[in-house]
């Protein structure tokens, strides 16, 4: 009996725990829309944490989870590496949860 009551206390904290962490983030898509693989590194700007920083498949979606600003929204940059000297970055404001935030390297 004891063990039982362990485990579904455990599975209680472990499931506000992670419906915490939820309502602190908003789940979003980064979209290569190229023909190409992108080299792109994803920066946080709420949390000012890099959350990935590596090559993005051509014509797939990255799912990332972002900070909450004070307003529920958050912020994203797109820092995409084309060669050596033509890189770009899009910073994008006011990301919505299931946000799509599609890139073209080459526009």
């Amino acid at each position: 009996m004891k063990k039982i009551v362990l485990k579904v206390l455990f599975v209680f904290i472990l499931f506000s725990q992670s419906s915490a962490y939820s309502s602190e983030t908003l789940e979003v898509f980064i979209v290569n829309l190229s023909e190409m693989n992108s080299q792109v590194k994803v920066t946080d700007l709420i949390c000012n944490k890099v959350l990935h920083d590596d090559l993005i498949d051509a014509k797939s979606n990255l799912p990332i989870n972002l900070c909450k600003g004070e307003d529920g929204l958050g912020q994203v940059e797109l820092f995409i590496k084309i060669g050596c000297t033509k890189n770009k970055t899009i910073v994008k404001k006011n990301v919505t949860d299931g946000k799509k935030i599609p890139f073209l390297p080459t526009k």
